[in-house]
C-alpha cells in the first residue's frame, strides 16, 4: 500500500465508523442533548473530563458551550477539568493522578449538574474515580466511550448514559467523539436559542 492508498484507507475507515456511529447512537445523542439542555435550563452546569486527546475534546466541548458553536446566544456553564494545570499537578503530586478529576468533581459538583466523561478505552482510573465522585455528589453522568466500554461501563448505572462508539481504533473513536460533541452542541444551542426570551 502506497502513501496515497494509506490516506484513502484512513478516510474510508473513518467514513465507515461515522456511519456505524450514526446508526447506533443517533437516539442516544438526542437523549444526551436533552439531558444537558434540561440541566442548563435548571441553572446547573457541565463538568467535562478526559485524558490526552480526550482532554482536548473536553476543552473543545466547553469552549463551544462557553462561547458559541454556530449561533449567538447566552454563555453556557461548562468547566473543562483538564484545563487547570495547577490543580492537575498539585493533585497528582500531593495525592495521586487517579484523583485529578474526582477532586474537582467533589469541589464543583452540585446535585443536578452533569459530568461528561470522555474516554476511548473506558479504563482510565481517573475517569472512573470522577464517576464515583459524581455519584456521591448526585451529579449525573454522560460517558463518551468506545470499544467495549471498558471498566467504566461497569461503573455506570441505569441513571447514566453511555455513548459508545462501535469501533476499536483510538483514532476512529476520537473522530466520532468530535462529531458527537458537535451534534450535542448543535442540539443544545438550538434548544437555548428557541427557548430564550
Amino acid at each position: 500500500m502506497n502513501k496515497e492508498q494509506r490516506i484513502q484507507a484512513h478516510f474510508d475507515s473513518a467514513t465507515a465508523t461515522m456511519q456505524a456511529t450514526r446508526n447506533a447512537l443517533s437516539a442516544a445523542i438526542v437523549e444526551a442533548a436533552d439531558a444537558i439542555s434540561s440541566a442548563l435550563d435548571n441553572g446547573n452546569k457541565l463538568l467535562i473530563c478526559g485524558n490526552g486527546g480526550s482532554a482536548s475534546d473536553a476543552l473543545h466541548f466547553s469552549g463551544e458551550l462557553l462561547c458559541r458553536f454556530e449561533r449567538d446566544r447566552r454563555a453556557l456553564p461548562a468547566i473543562a477539568l483538564p484545563a487547570d494545570t495547577a490543580t492537575l499537578t498539585a493533585t497528582g503530586n500531593d495525592y495521586d493522578f487517579s484523583q485529578v478529576f474526582s477532586r474537582q468533581v467533589e469541589a464543583f459538583g452540585q446535585p443536578g449538574d452533569l459530568l461528561v466523561a470522555i474516554t476511548t478505552s473506558g479504563n482510565s482510573e481517573n475517569i472512573r474515580q470522577a464517576v464515583t465522585a459524581a455519584k456521591a455528589a448526585n451529579v449525573g453522568v454522560i460517558a463518551l466511550t468506545g470499544r467495549n466500554g471498558g471498566q467504566l461501563a461497569e461503573e455506570l448505572d441505569a441513571n447514566h448514559l453511555e455513548l459508545r462508539v462501535p469501533a476499536t481504533s483510538t483514532a476512529r473513536i476520537q473522530e466520532s467523539h468530535a462529531i458527537i460533541i458537535h451534534c450535542l452542541c448543535d442540539l443544545i444551542e438550538l434548544h437555548v436559542t428557541e427557548n430564550s426570551g
